[in-house]
């Protein structure tokens, strides 16, 4: 029987290299950015915007599509499955003392979540801690750009995938103790899902693949009142689902739909970017994850997890082969893939520490140094370059338009409205909260170019150069002028506190 002391120890140790994961993770992901915690990406940018109205009115309720099929429209759609995220980002603009400067630390706190989401899910596989801790460390070799999303933006896909693991969790321990369902479990499985229906309804649907996938591969699960309740209350969530979807497009809901499973629509944004298998995940991951995979195949319980990482794959190849994504978009699927992947790394490694158990004396000091080794390969492995330019771009505010910001934040309130150009249009509606031209968002979603300042369309303020004879200029902050409206602006306030 193991003794206390040695009990105590070993724990500490366990705590102590769990701590030097959370911090090579959160090193290794966001190290990139040298310090500047502001938004990165079009998507943050926007999520602030929209979680600013939200604090405003007080309402949190859909927006109305506006803007072209593949741009705008398309972006407020897919925001409007989204809005329990919003209020999540309206939460941290009014808890973090500086919530623009330091938001990359809401990325952080979704990273430690998925990364204790591929530890908890590890464990509850059968590995062991060195193990699992391994598989959570995998998710610091992940890359992040524009097109792929990734672990070093607070976007809704970083958060559901940690969600996704613990949900998982909860339905292996739900599964495996059947009657006698434990409180806690319960509770996860119904924050978590309820979590992801509100934030991103995607990895709700790959939630029930899964337990789909582990039904057919356990029958007997079906026989179990857990799984029979959850499938009606999922049935019942579907229904209410397309309902929802086809109401939102009565004219055309077959359509629609359709649409909503097969997507087909951004292969002009991808068809210049050929993806490769290890800029989605690191050479070394994927080496040790086909060795999991492969073992996960021997046990039909353990199927549904060489799915996580052999079904991205083979829908990788579907989309470059055919130019279809069936449910995921193709440039998504590396989310997806880097998840299995440090699911079965985790089930590689463990049959690794296994067999080098059994190798005689000092087995214990091999297996330490031997999972040191992978552990220093998988953090010092290089990654590629991204496979396009426009991949690697940072979206940031100069300090000028900051100060530009502020001025006009402090001056005006809703419902004023401003005309931008598109460089200046996402910082601006984030930064004071005010409502920008959608032209202008359009134009940056899909390339084009925005239309010319419709001098009657009656924005209240312009940016930048004004033709308008209806138009007198208001200031001028380093260089860019702004105009408003010869009429008295809406909304007029003084003083207010700027986020930045």
């Amino acid at each position: 029987m193991e003794r206390p002391a040695t009990r105590c120890l070993r724990g500490l140790s366990y705590a102590g290299v769990g701590s030097v994961v959370a911090i090579a993770l959160g090193a290794m992901v966001l190290g990139g950015f040298s310090g500047d915690w502001r938004p990165s990406h079009f998507d943050e940018w926007r999520s602030i915007a929209l979680a600013e109205r939200f604090i405003q009115s007080g309402a949190l309720t859909p927006e109305t599509p506006v803007g072209s099929p593949n741009g705008l429209a398309r972006d407020i759609s897919d925001r409007n499955r989204s809005l329990g995220f919003v209020a999540i980002v309206a939460a941290w603009l009014q808890l973090a003392p500086e919530p623009i400067r330091l938001y990359k630390g809401l990325a952080l706190l979704f990273l430690l979540i998925y990364g204790a989401g591929v530890y908890s899910l590890s464990r509850k596989l059968g590995t062991g801690r060195w193990a699992a801790l391994f598989g959570a460390l995998t998710l610091a070799s992940l890359p992040t750009d524009t097109m792929l999303l990734g672990p070093a933006l607070a976007v809704p896909s970083s958060l559901s995938l940690g969600l996704l693991c613990f949900a998982l969790v909860a339905h292996l321990d739900l599964s495996a103790k059947e009657p006698a369902w434990p409180r806690g479990s319960i509770a996860l499985l119904v924050a978590t899902t309820g979590l992801l229906a509100v934030t991103y309804l995607l990895n709700l649907v790959v939630f029930g693949a899964l337990v789909a996938l582990d039904t057919l591969c356990r029958p007997a699960l079906a026989r179990t009142h857990y799984l029979r309740s959850l499938a009606a209350i999922g049935f019942l969530g579907l229904l209410i689902l397309l309902a929802r979807e086809a109401g939102s497009v009565p004219d055309d809901a077959t359509g629609h739909l359709g649409k909503l499973l097969l997507l087909d629509q951004r292969w002009h944004l991808v068809s210049v970017i050929t993806y490769t298998v290890d800029y989605m995940v690191a050479p070394p991951v994927l080496a040790l994850a086909s060795v999991g995979a492969l073992l996960s195949l021997r046990r039909p319980s353990h199927f549904w997890v060489a799915a996580t990482f052999l079904g991205p794959l083979a829908a990788l190849g579907g989309y470059v082969a055919w130019e279809k994504g069936l449910l995921i978009p193709y440039q998504r699927l590396g989310l997806y893939l880097g998840m299995g992947a440090a699911l079965c790394a985790a089930l590689g490694v463990q049959q690794i520490l296994v067999g080098l158990r059994r190798s005689g004396p000092g087995s214990a000091w091999i297996r330490a140094v031997a999972l040191a080794l992978l552990a220093l390969v998988v953090m010092a492995w290089p990654r590629p370059a991204p496979p396009f330019p426009r991949t690697t771009r940072l979206d940031r505010p100069g300090p000028a338009l900051e100060v530009l910001a502020r001025r006009i934040a402090s001056s005006y309130g809703p419902p004023t409205t401003v005309w931008a150009a598109p460089g200046h249009a996402m910082y601006l509606e984030a930064l004071t909260g005010l409502q920008i031209a959608p032209s202008a968002l359009d134009a940056l979603l899909t390339g084009h170019a925005p239309p010319a300042l419709d001098c009657e369309a009656g924005w209240d303020l312009v940016v930048g150069p004004c033709p308008c004879p209806n138009y007198t200029l208001a200031f001028a902050q380093s260089g860019v002028p702004v105009f408003v409206r010869t009429e008295p602006p809406v909304g007029t306030r003084k003083n207010r506190p700027s986020r930045p």
